[in-house]
């Protein structure tokens, strides 16, 4: 019987086999794709925030920064020995329109109690800070400069994680498990993200497809940073000498993962172009489209001990937030299977029980 089996080696199933063989114990990763080719990891902006509503989800936000940072050193390995994720800390800013603006000053007396670090001004002072934005119909907006939030390239972080949980005596095969019942262990992991329902009927979660452009503006913003507009729905940041700009519009049930390129011009562009009138002028350069693991229910991540099982827990739902929340959700877990509770963030309020009584606690803010 084998001791620990994480059953989906994405982001999410790789952080956890890095904290759990820190801990010494002894882990196997099932991947049914090692190419990861639809994982939802390789496909994201790759962002990390800490701004939420929740107040966990704060705080796996500024644990994700602190580890990122750490990056160098604690993954380091013989085969790696300067291990980056090409970290990128322009920050984050979010605006809100009249509709979101009362939840948002909610949100913010947590970032308060959670010491998030945020900066929070009226839409009329944002041309004060960011002279590019047309502040028309924004209420409220919320940004950090303190270099707490920005991205990171997905691939390279997981390959680092991967590297060192394997260094660190985990042991990743591929295969493609139908059924819990075909694993013998003392602890059985789900971490099947989008096809969590596979393996776990009674959790509602389902891949989410969202579509990211690629575009080419003739003037160019590097210092941007990682912006959602609440009014639209769209998101964007820089990324080399262009930008990615993501759809408002997702899509359950998606046959494929072919891009919704009618999106572009008919919600991206205009959008980009009424907030930041310099993107008048944009080149489409391309696009991919990726799944979202989705918490139908909502839109919060479902983590721990599932409670109908002696040895099963799970993470997943993270709709979106999977990269950054890695980290905290890795650890984590850990706390929880060797410890028997959190030690160090309490994501009790992420519980399996929440769902499966439908006992909502949404996260609205996702990207």
């Amino acid at each position: 019987m084998d001791d620990v089996v994480i059953i989906g080696g994405g982001i999410i199933g790789t952080a956890t086999a890095y904290f759990l063989s820190k801990e010494g114990r002894k882990v196997k990763v099932i991947e049914r794709d090692p190419t990861y080719k639809t994982a939802s990891f390789p496909l994201s902006l790759g962002g990390f925030r800490r701004q939420f509503f929740q107040k966990e989800n704060i705080l796996l936000g500024k644990f994700a920064r602190e580890f990122i940072f750490q990056i160098p050193e604690l993954l380091k390995t013989e085969q790696n020995p300067k291990p980056t994720a090409s970290m990128v800390t322009n920050g984050y800013l979010l605006m809100f329109g009249s509709e979101h603006a009362e939840e948002q000053y909610k949100a913010l007396e947590n970032h308060k109690e959670c010491e998030a670090g945020t900066k929070n001004i009226k839409g009329s002072e944002l041309t004060k800070f960011f002279p590019y934005i047309n502040s028309e119909g924004i209420e409220t907006a919320t940004f950090t400069d303190n270099q707490s939030e920005g991205w990171i390239d997905p691939f390279m972080f997981h390959s680092a994680l991967k590297s060192k949980a394997v260094e660190l005596g985990a042991e990743f095969i591929k295969g493609d498990v139908k059924t819990l019942k075909e694993i013998k262990a003392k602890t059985i992991i789900s971490a099947a993200g989008c096809w969590t329902k596979e393996l776990l009927e009674d959790i509602p979660v389902e891949p989410q497809k969202h579509t990211v452009f690629r575009v080419k503006c003739p003037k160019h913003i590097p210092e941007m940073p990682l912006t959602g507009d609440l009014t639209s729905g769209v998101y964007w940041r820089p990324e080399g000498k262009e930008y990615l700009a993501g759809s408002p519009k997702s899509v359950f049930e998606a046959k494929d993962l072919e891009p919704a390129w009618d999106d572009f011009e008919e919600l991206v562009w205009p959008a980009l172009a009424h907030r930041i009138p310099a993107m008048e002028e944009l080149k489409l350069t391309g696009g991919w489209a990726g799944y979202y693991d989705c918490n139908r229910l909502d839109n919060n991540a479902v983590v721990g001990k599932h409670p109908k099982f002696d040895n099963v827990y799970l993470a997943t739902g993270f709709t979106g937030r999977g990269l950054m929340q890695a980290p905290g959700i890795g650890r984590a877990l850990t706390e929880l299977i060797t410890t028997g509770s959190y030690q160090s963030i309490d994501i009790s309020n992420m519980a399996v029980e929440r769902v499966l009584g439908k006992k909502a606690r949404p996260e609205p803010y996702v990207l």
